[in-house]
């Protein structure tokens, strides 16, 4: 009887041992999965932010408005997107300087204002209007039906322009 070398033998026992995980982890190992204690509707229910919404109107703190352009898409992750710009045909456009909010986030909502993370302008200073608020202010929100207002408040806490927004059938 021949004895096997010693690096034979090993090479052997490496496989089998390669060969019993792998059936072990492909079977699952027998065991039953555990049902989820959430129904799945529930578990993916939509927030009432989430979709596409199209910028009506921007209202100032003196109660005049100005005429824009824009959006805000909300995703099921509470991804926000806000573009909104004064419309071409707005007397107090000067061009390039026509960006009153344009930024990106993780936004979650709650008790009428957004915690965001991660917040990204999407606009150099050079676009953006002389009086633009900082982008991380568009925080207050207010939902009534189809209408969504996203406000930047001054530092006594008023609304110092509000971006109207209309959600998109």
């Amino acid at each position: 009887m021949r004895i096997p070398r010693p690096s034979s033998l090993l090479r052997g026992l490496v496989v089998a041992a390669l060969v019993a995980v792998t059936s072990a982890c492909a079977s699952g190992g027998g065991r039953a999965r555990p049902a989820s204690s959430a129904p799945a509707a529930a578990a993916d229910a939509a927030s009432p932010l989430e979709g596409e919404w199209r910028l009506t109107t921007m209202q100032l703190a003196d109660g005049s408005s100005r005429r824009v352009t824009g959006f805000l898409r909300f995703d099921r992750f509470s991804n926000i997107t806000v573009h909104a710009e004064l419309a071409p045909d707005e007397p107090v456009a000067r061009p390039p300087r026509t960006v009153v909010a344009n930024f990106t986030a993780k936004a979650q909502p709650g008790d009428g204002a957004f915690d965001y993370t991660g917040l990204s302008v999407g606009v150099g200073a050079e676009r953006l209007t002389e009086d633009a608020a900082n982008m991380a202010e568009w925080r207050h929100y207010e939902l009534s039906g189809d209408t969504l207002r996203v406000s930047a408040r001054d530092r006594a806490g008023r609304a110092a322009a509000t971006l109207v927004f209309e959600r998109v059938r």
